[in-house]
């Protein structure tokens, strides 16, 4: 991994070390690594993993931007590194099963969801517009602000990342594969692969009806999943999609392939009455 834009001095480390009257076993016991380890630091011949940064000023008790200065203004992988984060670290925060995004993020490759953004500023103790400048900066584009993803656009965004990691395990179809299904089932040319890149990314202000009703149906959800917010009616949504993904992939598989058709009829009966007596309870709770 490249070192941040934080310039590490050995001398300087054994340096402070010294004034606060520390060994190099003390310290590197603070810092759970071998002693070795910092004598190497301090003597130019290797250096921390930058994410370990933090933890020794922290540990000297020093400033980290005294200790450890910055040339430059942070990207993503520094403000990671400055919350003392690995790139595996970051999954539980954005709700994910891998560091695919954020590695993603951090390469310049794909910008993050909506909600990673959220979520990984409130990680790393830095504003929304903070993280988003330095996705800016990973991305090698010019430091004039961006201006924040519109209420719809976010919306659209957040549920498109759901479906990614609900119902799809974290890898969705491609964006060009989305747009040829919605176009086919639609029946009409609404759909492109930038349009679903912009769209993922919240950088679309007012999306047009007719796109979100051809992406549900690329998506294979109820088009009511874009154009409400209730969470309880996503949860439903997102569940059955999954459920329905699941049972497809494991007959797709060949799993159960023992079980005689009585028992596969049986199956399809529960699933299929359940989401009916689901459906008619709250048609029949429903106020007029």
């Amino acid at each position: 991994m490249p070192m941040p834009d934080r310039v590490f001095d050995g001398g300087k480390l054994r340096d402070r070390r010294v004034i606060k009257r520390l060994s190099q076993s003390t310290l590197a016991e603070g810092l759970h690594v071998k002693a070795n380890a910092v004598y190497r630091w301090e003597n130019g011949l290797a250096a921390p993993p930058p994410e370990r940064l933090p933890a020794i000023a922290a540990f000297l008790d020093a400033d980290l931007n005294e200790l450890f200065p910055r040339t430059e203004s942070p990207n993503l992988a520094d403000l990671r590194c400055d919350a003392g984060m690995t790139q595996a670290d970051t999954a539980r925060y954005t709700n994910t099963s891998s560091p695919m995004p954020v590695r993603a993020a951090e390469q310049g490759k794909r910008p993050l969801s909506d909600q990673a953004v959220t979520a990984l500023a409130a990680a790393y103790n830095v504003t929304r517009a903070e993280l988003l400048a330095a996705q800016r900066r990973s991305f090698g584009r010019p430091e004039e602000p961006e201006e924040e993803p519109s209420a719809d656009g976010a919306r659209v965004a957040r549920k498109l990342e759901s479906l990614r990691t609900e119902v799809y395990g974290g890898v969705a179809p491609s964006d060009a594969h989305l747009a040829s299904e919605g176009n086919r089932k639609s029946g009409s040319t609404v759909l492109t692969e930038a349009t679903i890149r912009a769209l993922r990314a919240g950088e679309v202000a007012e999306p047009e009806e007719e796109a979100l009703d051809a992406l549900a149906l690329a998506f294979d959800v109820p088009p009511v999943y874009f154009r409400q917010d209730d969470p309880e009616v996503d949860a439903l949504i997102l569940s059955t999609r999954a459920v329905r993904n699941r049972f497809t992939v494991m007959v797709a598989r060949g799993a159960g392939q023992d079980m005689p058709k009585e028992s596969w009829d049986q199956l399809r009966d529960f699933i299929g009455e359940t989401m009916g007596e689901i459906l008619a309870d709250d048609e029949n709770g429903r106020s007029a």
